[in-house]
């Protein structure tokens, strides 16, 4: 039987003797590796029983920087609801008014941000005119929800160094840009969450999506990154990748509103059955933005009906 105040034993380690061996590995190592910091001294406190704010308002502000498809106005109208104060671009239409109507503390819209137009994620500098616009009229913010798409491609034979191209810009280096322009006053203020809106296709491909499957993989892995890199400092960085969204214009984009067979075959594809609501995965992203869970960073989080599970 073994004993852990044998030093001689080898035959295995407890729970205490693997995490101090862990960490002492951990701590070792990034003495040793150059540019790899040292843990901080003091770790970020948890959050209370009221969350945290890094604004000198008082009031908690959130950035969503996609208010016009999939889970941006629900996510806006939430924050709206808490009487955040908020920042956002790509709006839909009436939503600004919708959102002061139901208790948003101020609304702050950016313009000159598209999905999947010329003035995308993609382009340098877009993402930082909304940062600075929350800088600006809250001086600081604590939640941001990022969402980047660019919708195309062909199977794996098929595929064009085009499409390529266009993903990668839109899709993973529209989020590289977003990330190194929302977390820096993030780190400086020792408080933040962020959210990068992906694609389930980023772990499970789909099939006929090559290159969108492939960036989006990319950018699930940059968030996790990401994640490791501020994650001593207070900031929570998770990816939330969605399918199969029951959202204005998907079952047009899939021909399913006017074939039922289309709509029947896609069905076979989820396991829950049916088509995702916005409002679902929102209320779901809600738990990784309103400052009350800051111990959950550097995640991969698939709202898909099950997709991801299914033939596993």
């Amino acid at each position: 039987m073994s004993s852990e105040n044998d030093p001689k034993d080898q035959s295995g380690l407890d729970r205490r003797h693997f995490l101090a061996a862990g960490a002492a590995g951990l701590a070792a190592a990034s003495a040793g590796l150059p540019g790899v910091a040292a843990a901080a001294p003091t770790p970020p406190p948890a959050p209370g029983k009221k969350a945290h704010t890094n604004s000198p308002s008082g009031k908690r502000v959130a950035i969503v920087t996609d208010a016009q498809l999939n889970i941006g106005p629900y996510l806006a109208k939430e924050f709206a609801r808490l009487g955040y104060g908020l920042v956002v671009s790509d709006v839909q239409k009436g939503l600004e008014k919708e959102l002061k109507d139901l208790g948003a503390y101020k609304v702050v819209t950016v313009p000159g941000l598209e999905q999947e137009g010329p003035n995308n994620e993609g382009v340098p500098g877009k993402i930082q005119t909304v940062v600075d616009a929350a800088m600006a009229e809250f001086g600081g913010y604590d939640s941001v929800f990022i969402r980047t798409a660019w919708h195309g491609g062909k199977d794996t034979l098929e595929e064009t160094p085009e499409n390529m191209k266009l993903s990668y810009e839109q899709n993973c280096l529209g989020v590289m840009y977003a990330l190194q322009a929302v977390l820096p006053p993030l780190v400086e203020a020792g408080s933040g969450q962020v959210v990068v809106q992906t694609s389930a296709t980023g772990e499970k491909p789909h099939p006929g999506l090559m290159a969108y499957s492939v960036m989006r993989a990319a950018a699930n892995m940059m968030c996790r990154c990401a994640a490791l890199t501020v994650a001593d400092k207070g900031v929570c960085v998770n990816a939330v990748g969605t399918n199969f969204m029951n959202y204005p214009g998907f079952k047009h984009t899939l021909g399913a509103d006017k074939d039922p067979k289309i709509m029947e075959a896609l069905l076979e594809e989820i396991p829950v059955g049916r088509l995702g609501e916005t409002a679902e995965a929102a209320h779901f992203t809600m738990a990784l933005l309103d400052g009350y869970n800051m111990y959950s960073t550097g995640n991969f989080y698939t709202v898909a009906g099950g997709f991801n599970s299914s033939g596993m």
